[in-house]
């Protein structure tokens, strides 16, 4: 008890005041202001949030007009300025490539994490300070005003007049549903460059709609690219089905996009990634025509085929008798295949269950195919992808033994080029979520204690975040920890909340990801520690004495696993505050 209450000094000692007073205290004068003219102060001081704090800089960028307008209109301005705060603390260690979080105002903004020049950015708004801690929260400092998208990507091309050509060649082609994905980024030429294409062009892209395709797919870049994360001499990897890249030259606020498309207004956000307005076409055309020859030699047939070449024979049987095998040869898909040695790692009774239900078994082969080619290069962690069944997977890429899993399940063999498509062969078949962590949680009846526990410290919300792993205890794990110990968790509601966070990591950990002596940072308040202890004989311990006994239980949000010791965290496990089992 006394080593907690020295700790809480300390803390308190490092506190710069509330919200306010630190945003005081750091100089942020026109935003005070602001909050106090759109009457959120109070709200602010009412628990415990993250704000991302323009500058007086920042302010003084918008337009004369906008800033006036939003001063006249306080339902604007309360609107813009929730844009610029979540709940709970939020710290630079939290914070992952594409991440995104529930603002205040409803809608979300996105991390970027660019490591070539350590920039990180929330919505393409520089974060110049991290971490300036409040009492009741967290301040990091940003260099540009952040305004809520008006919509998707495709909305704010139908939205922009001078975009009305790109919109009607992207319905043309059919592209209007790959460009609702996540995490885009769009150069979008205005009218007026589609017009220096010349007639002769544009008449024989209407009369090409595969070369229309790739053209369009050429501007889409699979990840979000702000300004602030451009470089001089960078090679961006595009949608097309080639990969095919763009050559950037960055001076200064200027970006050239293969030497003569010009970046006019750059860094419009949307709900799903930013838009990039370009003056003039890329151009590829000869290129595209010559590659086409030498691209259809290399495809080994369409996907079935690609499939029977490849011997997964048990897939094949599975498709034809839920009649899927017109419907894959309909359009342009990738397939993430399981092996037949996969599909006998099943329950006789699920794989029986699923032969007598076709429609249950076309859901589940559903599951395993998404619209579009995509290669492995498309790939990055912790990337969603919509499948035909109308639920998301989950790519996650572990770099220290390279191995890349799709909802947990590690591919095996890669880019498998088909006619009309991509196949994937992964180890293990893919079951669709039962919900979120907490449905997960609160539909097992071996953690209702832990659900009960996740309830009284009120952290059900925080459990619906995005990408997060969480290491489940039993309830005779919690049983284990005897009467003293959890009539002390009763009563001390934060030390619960605190023990509950030590259990959950926040991105996402399969079992191909794990290793022997991993250390894992916490979702609580210190980022305390798990280490791992991993071997094919003991299976996966944490901190020497818990062991997962089951894994790799996928949510839509994430993983768990479940394990039979509640977590201490270290600073802990000597406390009498605790007691010792």
């Amino acid at each position: 008890m006394i080593v907690a209450l020295a700790l809480t000094v300390l803390i308190q000692s490092a506190f710069g005041g509330n919200l306010v007073e630190v945003l005081q205290a750091d100089g942020e004068t026109t935003l005070i202001s602001l909050v106090q003219q759109a009457g959120l102060a109070d709200a602010i001081l009412g628990g415990e949030f993250t704000i991302f704090a323009p500058t007086n800089d920042a302010f003084s960028k918008l337009p004369q007009s906008t800033l006036d307008s939003l001063q006249k209109d306080t339902t604007a301005l309360a609107n813009i300025l929730k844009y610029h705060v979540v709940k709970g603390s939020i710290h630079k260690a939290d914070a992952s490539n594409e991440l995104q979080l529930e603002t205040l105002a409803g809608t979300k903004i996105r991390f970027n994490i660019y490591p070539h020049n350590n920039v990180v950015t929330v919505e393409g708004s520089k974060i110049t300070h991290f971490d300036l801690t409040a009492s009741n929260g967290m301040v990091h400092v940003i260099d540009t005003v952040m305004m809520p998208p008006e919509g998707s990507i495709v909305d704010l091309v139908a939205g922009n007049s001078d975009l009305s050509t790109l919109l009607s060649k992207v319905q043309s082609a059919g592209l209007a549903g790959a460009l609702q994905g996540d995490g885009l980024t769009v150069f979008a030429p205005t009218n007026a460059a589609f017009q220096k294409l010349g007639s002769h062009v544009l008449n024989n892209l209407r009369r090409n709609p595969q070369l229309l395709k790739e053209i369009l797919e050429y501007h889409v870049v699979p990840h979000t690219e702000y300004s602030a994360g451009l470089y001089n001499r960078e090679y961006v990897r595009t949608l097309d089905s080639h990969h095919d890249v763009i050559r950037l030259a960055v001076s200064g606020n200027a970006v050239t996009v293969n030497r003569n498309g010009h970046v006019i207004k750059a860094d419009i956000s949307a709900t799903n990634g930013v838009v990039h307005i370009i003056d003039h076409k890329q151009s590829k055309m000869i290129a595209l025509f010559a590659l086409a020859v030498l691209v259809q030699s290399a495809f080994g047939g369409n996907l079935v085929e690609v499939l029977q070449n490849n011997g997964e024979t048990t897939l094949i049987s599975l498709v034809q008798q839920a009649g899927l095998a017109d419907a894959l040869l309909g359009g342009e898909f990738t397939i993430f295949a399981p092996t037949n040695a996969a599909f006998s790692k099943l329950p006789q009774s699920t794989f029986d269950s699923l032969q007598k239900d076709t429609t249950a078994l076309a859901n589940i082969l559903k599951y395993h195919v998404v619209k579009g080619s995509i290669h492995k290069a498309d790939a990055s962690n912790e990337l969603q992808l919509e499948t035909l069944a109308g639920t998301k997977i989950r790519f996650n890429i572990y770099s220290h033994n390279k191995a890349v899993t799709v909802e947990g399940s590690k591919i095996t063999h890669f880019d498998l080029t088909a006619s009309n498509g991509i196949v994937h062969v992964i180890d293990t078949v893919m079951m669709p979520p039962q919900g979120s962590i907490v449905d997960l949680v609160a539909g097992n009846s071996d953690l209702s204690t832990l659900l009960s526990k996740v309830q009284s410290a009120g952290l059900a919300g925080a459990l619906q975040g995005d990408a997060l792993t969480v290491f489940a205890p039993t309830n005779a794990a919690f049983a284990r920890l005897g009467s003293h110990v959890l009539d002390n968790l009763r009563r001390n509601p934060h030390l619960l909340k605190e023990i509950l966070e030590y259990h959950v990591v926040p991105h996402t950990e399969y079992s191909a990801g794990l290793y022997n002596r991993e250390h894992l940072r916490t979702l609580d308040t210190h980022h305390d520690i798990i280490r791992l202890s991993v071997s094919s004989a003991g299976g996966v311990t944490l901190n020497l004495n818990s062991h997962v006994t089951k894994a790799d239980i996928s949510a839509t949000n994430g993983v768990v696993h479940i394990i039979d010791h509640v977590l201490i965290p270290s600073r802990h496990s000597i406390s009498s505050i605790l007691g010792r089992k």
